[in-house]
């Protein structure tokens, strides 16, 4: 079974963990990172940090996803890391991250995101803008395989429950 929970910050991963998140950086993004690279990303402690675990594999649970978020500056949270394994797409696992994280910047005060995107991520740069995220920038030699944007948009206030009426 597959549930996002809020995540450890990097440098609290396991080391299977950090072995997990490479590998997942690695097959769905295409970019290489070692292990200290990530372990000493500034992603502090907060409920915006998720991952995506599936609670039916043995100890300990194996990561299928995750996003990472960081408070940037004045109203700005950053994403610096989201990632969801290929068997895992496409099934909504994204868009409930993005809520999940979303309602918790919006409590902390953030009221725009900011993150990067390869350019040849076309189905990463569609889920943004389904957000209301515009690319700002250009970015040459941000990522190893290749060009990349900075994307900014507004964070949308957390949806209300619709309230019960019985009829």
């Amino acid at each position: 079974m597959l549930r996002w929970k809020e995540g450890a910050t990097p440098l609290d991963l396991t080391g299977t963990a950090v072995e997990q998140v490479l590998d997942l950086f690695l097959r769905e993004t295409g970019e290489r990172y070692s292990e200290a690279s990530v372990r000493h990303l500034p992603i502090p402690a907060w409920g915006g940090n998720l991952v995506l675990v599936d609670s039916t594999s043995a100890s300990p649970e194996r990561i299928l996803g995750l996003l990472w978020a960081t408070p940037f500056k004045d109203d700005i949270v950053r994403v610096a890391a989201f990632a969801i394994d290929t068997a895992a797409q496409n099934q909504g696992w994204g868009s409930r991250a993005w809520e999940m994280f979303a309602r918790t910047a919006w409590s902390h005060g953030y009221r725009k995101v900011q993150l990067e995107v390869k350019a040849e991520n076309d189905g990463a740069q569609r889920f943004y803008a389904a957000r209301g995220l515009t690319v700002q920038t250009t970015l040459e030699g941000y990522y190893q395989s290749g060009l990349g944007y900075m994307m900014q948009g507004p964070l949308s206030p957390p949806s209300q429950p619709k309230p019960y009426a019985p009829r």
